[in-house]
């Protein structure tokens, strides 16, 4: 591990009204093994005291507060916290949930051990859910290393957490405003996809993250279509962009979640279609 005292990594907190559940994320980044760190927190329109919680911790000179006049969402919040992270790592942290207290250290760690090609990290997340008052430990969430950005493709779990090669991140164009999310959707999915086809994925197989599960961050079954759809905009321009070498086979889950099945290649296409139909 480097031991010098110049930071090597930013944790960003994009928030959009999670004033109570915002100290608990802030107060997992102070509690790290590791001190050398930056906290970019970035307030995106919020309308409760997101912003004053965050302002509390500036005492610290660690500590620094980006205030956007609208919501943007998250996508967008990231893009514009980009241009102040000056470390050569970045880390994301939702608003709502918490870190281990050796994550950064580990995710550190993983990329000092490894070569210039690995752009993320990540690791395996536990899941809590709200019981009243209440935090009660449900499924682990565990994540897994690629083969390749096709491999990556077909995966249908999300990733934390997500630590980033900052210059990966740039030279691939950052958080875009797409035209299927608008930067608000799956904003997470088209940045690892992104950085799929430049470089390496890297996983640690301990629990590093904390995710929060509560009625906020679960999707109403009307909207399903409408993610859905943009889901697989987003991934068939991926395909197209990667010289749409396969075919997307998809699949619904029981749920009503669309996710790739299987990835057939062009040649083969129609005889996969002639065999699920």
């Amino acid at each position: 591990m480097n031991t010098d005292a110049t930071p090597r990594v930013t944790v960003v907190i994009a928030v959009h009204n999670r004033a109570q559940e915002l100290p608990t994320a802030m107060a997992s980044v102070f509690a790290q093994t590791t001190p050398h760190w930056r906290l970019l927190v970035v307030d995106d329109g919020s309308t409760d005291e997101s912003a004053e919680v965050a302002r509390r911790h500036q005492y610290d000179e660690r500590v620094h507060v980006l205030s956007l006049r609208a919501n943007v969402g998250l996508g967008n919040a990231l893009q514009a916290a980009l241009e102040h992270i000056h470390t050569p790592y970045f880390v994301t942290l939702d608003s709502d949930d918490w870190f281990a207290p050796t994550a950064l250290e580990e995710l550190l760690a993983a990329m000092d051990a490894s070569s210039p090609d690995a752009v993320l990290v990540s690791a395996n997340a536990q899941h809590w859910r709200e019981e009243g008052s209440r935090l009660v430990r449900d499924h682990v969430l565990f994540g897994r290393p690629f083969a390749d950005k096709f491999d990556f493709f077909r995966y249908g779990p999300y990733l934390v957490p997500r630590f980033y090669r900052t210059e990966a991140v740039r030279r691939v164009g950052g958080f875009e405003r797409d035209p299927a999310g608008q930067g608000r959707v799956y904003e997470d999915k088209l940045i690892l996809l992104k950085l799929a086809a430049v470089g390496r994925f890297l996983h640690v197989d301990r629990v590093l993250y904390h995710v929060r599960l509560h009625s906020a961050n679960l999707t109403r079954p009307e909207e399903r279509a409408r993610l859905n759809a943009i889901k697989k905009a987003m991934y068939e321009r991926m395909m197209r962009e990667w010289g749409n070498p396969y075919e997307i086979v998809w699949k619904t889950h029981p749920e009503g979640w669309l996710d790739v099945a299987d990835l057939v290649p062009r040649a083969s296409a129609g005889a996969q279609d002639r065999r699920t139909h």
